[in-house]
């Protein structure tokens, strides 16, 4: 239900629009007016993030959440340019560089399309700089950073909205002008030669990076699992949820394992991680985004009328690196024993009875995981304790030990479902793409054969089927090698 009150909203955006208007030189105003403005458009802020002024639509909510943080970005910038004893630094030194570059366009909002024309047949130099920057590089510039993970998605959508508007004056004014005056024309006519340039070198250094990262990975003798995988924040919360979700709506009232009926006396679902340490450094809508290691308790027990009832825990547990996610947005790396290991040496402490505990990973598991879940010593000492079903949430694979009957028994329960029609079509498609260039990365495999996260299984599918390689490659993303 959107009942979201517009003017409320607009008192409270009041002092971020004042400071978003000065641009620049809201640096120099006094600093107890930029404190004091920093506190006003903060607590508003947190007013309109606790419902102060209702709900709005998704578009206008971002619109709104962006204006409240480019102006508080704005007064961060103003404190450490003037050295100020506050200096509250809640944005990145890359956020604010980003900001900086684009703003310097702001002069493109004050002009007309008119005034534009009449400073570049004068040849003023400063905005025929800012004309061949724009033409060159800074328009390519502008699209990476608005896909850059690392800056806070509102920060993004803000300057998205600025960009756009400058860039359409921008577009209107050199039309005119090329069609208008010979040396101007000239002018950008130099400006494509040189543009054109730096796309081949670039294209040519990045071809080479991929050529030699794809040497490195070829010579690979073993496999090393550290930046096999790639999952960012939003990924990672929907499958928190994903497999939260299916846990609590598989454990009905009754359920049946192999002919044995078993009700579910009680069930409850806990959050192991309180996100909220996070938000010094983070948006509001990353928070919201931080998988918060959900775990699902549940005690289920035989229904039968005579004899001894079996009774069993269910723990169904997310296990992901929030702190990862919190720092760097994404995770790169399977879970490790040192990630698991609590999990098992608690079941092995508490528990009297028999336990079957589940624990999905984002980012699945590591390969000494595997050979320790399947190695003899953990039958041995484990088992007589609790049974243990490990679930790769990208690739959906089940772990469990080969020994362990209970585990096969209630594998259903914690296993994800597949459309495996889909999966082998998007597979078959990436291994053709393999068989002509000898790589692909998850960009092109997502482009060409269709669904991300299909494309993404399939990589890791073809890893432990063919042998291939996969790795995080910065500037690239995920790539998968054939050998």
């Amino acid at each position: 239900m959107y009942d979201g009150d517009f003017d409320c909203i607009e008192n409270l955006l009041k002092p971020a629009k004042r400071v978003i208007k000065k641009s620049f030189s809201i640096e120099r105003e006094p600093f107890e007016k930029r404190l004091q403005l920093w506190n006003e458009i903060k607590e508003n802020f947190e007013k309109y993030e606790d419902g102060f002024c209702g709900k709005f639509l998704e578009d206008l909510d971002m619109h709104y959440r962006s204006t409240f943080d480019i102006a508080l970005l704005m007064l961060d910038r103003s404190f450490r340019i003037n050295n100020d004893d506050f200096q509250p630094k809640k944005y990145s030194d890359e956020e604010i560089e980003v900001y900086e570059k684009i703003e310097k366009y702001n002069v493109f909002e004050i002009l007309s399309k008119d005034d534009i024309k009449k400073k570049v047949i004068l040849k003023d130099e400063n905005l025929i700089n800012l004309f061949e920057e724009y033409y060159i590089h800074m328009d390519k510039w502008v699209e990476e950073v608005i896909e850059n993970p690392y800056i806070s998605p509102t920060i993004r959508s803000y300057l998205k909205r600025k960009w756009e508007s400058y860039k359409e004056k921008l577009n209107d004014a050199i039309n005119e002008l090329v069609s208008e005056l010979d040396w101007f024309r000239k002018l950008v006519s130099r400006w494509q030669e040189e543009t054109k340039a730096i796309v081949e070198k670039m294209t040519s250094e990045l071809k080479e990076k991929m050529q030699r990262m794809i040497e490195e990975i070829k010579e690979m003798k073993e496999k090393v699992d550290k930046g096999s995988r790639l999952v960012d924040l939003g990924e990672a919360k929907f499958y928190e949820n994903n497999f939260i979700g299916r846990i609590k709506s598989k454990l009905q009232k009754e359920i049946e394992v192999l002919g044995k009926k078993f009700v579910v006396e009680s069930i409850n679902d806990y959050k192991s991680i309180d996100v909220s340490k996070y938000k010094e450094y983070l948006s509001e809508n990353d928070l919201k985004n931080l998988p918060e290691n959900r775990y699902v308790e549940a005690i289920l027990k035989e229904k039968k009328i005579f004899g001894k009832k079996q009774e069993i825990l269910l723990k169904a547990i997310f296990c992901a690196r929030t702190e990862k996610f919190a720092k760097y947005k994404f995770d790169t790396d399977p879970l490790e024993l040192s990630d698991i290991n609590p999990y098992l040496s608690e079941a092995m402490k508490n528990r009297d009875g028999k336990m079957i505990l589940c624990i999905a990973s984002p980012t699945g598991f590591a390969k000494e995981v595997e050979e320790h879940i399947n190695g003899e010593d953990f039958y041995k000492n484990f088992l007589s304790t609790a049974s243990l079903c490990l679930i790769d949430m990208e690739t959906g694979k089940l772990l469990i030990n080969p020994y362990d009957e209970l585990a096969k028994k209630f594998k259903k329960i914690c296993m994800l479902e597949i459309d495996e029609e889909r999966e082998e079509k998007v597979k078959k498609c990436i291994q053709d793409v393999l068989i002509e260039k000898g790589y692909i990365s998850l960009t092109d495999a997502t482009k060409l054969c269709g669904d991300k996260k299909l494309a993404k299984k399939a990589f890791y599918i073809l890893e432990e089927e063919k042998g291939y390689r996969v790795r995080y490659v910065k500037d690239f993303g995920l790539v998968l090698v054939r050998r």
